[in-house]
């Protein structure tokens, strides 16, 4: 009877349980006006969206993306002239459709597969422009990560805000139904162990 019970019990709480899983990394704090607002890097055309907005309503005067990795299979359809722009020109080139000047849009030139390294970037391109604030553009699932990575990272030299991009896999009441959705979670609990534990990178 006891095992029966603490069954039901397990299936009546298990979708609250998941569904505070998924806030838990959800963060949103984008705050005062920013000297540029950062894409991070993945979530293309969603992210790129939600920083035009922010843009064109004057959360600040310029845009930064980074150059993601971009695979040896993607390498070769743009060297075939199958795929005609990398991650960065795709990045860009969404902006500019959304009404973001090319003249307000910078990007960095090394490319990042992490979100460590890419912010490591960020905050150091930060601080030689001598910025003093910025918005950190991402993925609902992903911000909690990115602030802790960026706190680590600037160590107080640069404030950062978070600003989320709605996805599908946050949009819609459970994510535990959608396999990518599931990956993308334990991905992120999985992250935030790794920095806790100082371990991350030994992950890619």
């Amino acid at each position: 009877m006891v095992l029966l019970a603490l069954i039901a019990a397990l299936a009546l709480a298990h979708r609250p349980l998941l569904r505070a899983a998924g806030h838990v990394l959800v963060v949103e704090d984008p705050g005062a006006p920013a000297d540029a607002l950062v894409v991070v890097a993945g979530g293309t055309p969603g992210r790129e969206a939600r920083a035009a907005a922010l843009f064109q309503s004057g959360a600040a005067p310029r845009v930064l993306v980074s150059r993601q990795f971009v695979p040896k299979r993607v390498q070769i359809l743009i060297d075939m002239g199958i795929r005609p722009l990398d991650f960065q020109g795709e990045s860009v080139r969404v902006l500019e459709r959304l009404g973001v000047p090319r003249d307000a849009i910078l990007t960095l030139d090394q490319p990042v597969e992490i979100t460590e390294t890419e912010l490591r970037q960020v905050a150091a391109a930060a601080k030689a422009r001598g910025w003093h604030r910025v918005t950190l553009v991402t993925s609902p699932f992903h911000a909690r990560r990115v602030r802790l990575i960026w706190r680590r990272t600037a160590a107080g030299a640069v404030e950062a805000g978070i600003a989320v991009a709605q996805d599908e896999c946050s949009s819609e009441d459970g994510w535990w139904r959608r396999r990518r959705c599931s990956e993308a979670v334990l991905h992120e609990y999985l992250g935030l162990f790794a920095l806790y534990a100082n371990v991350s990178s030994w992950m890619r």
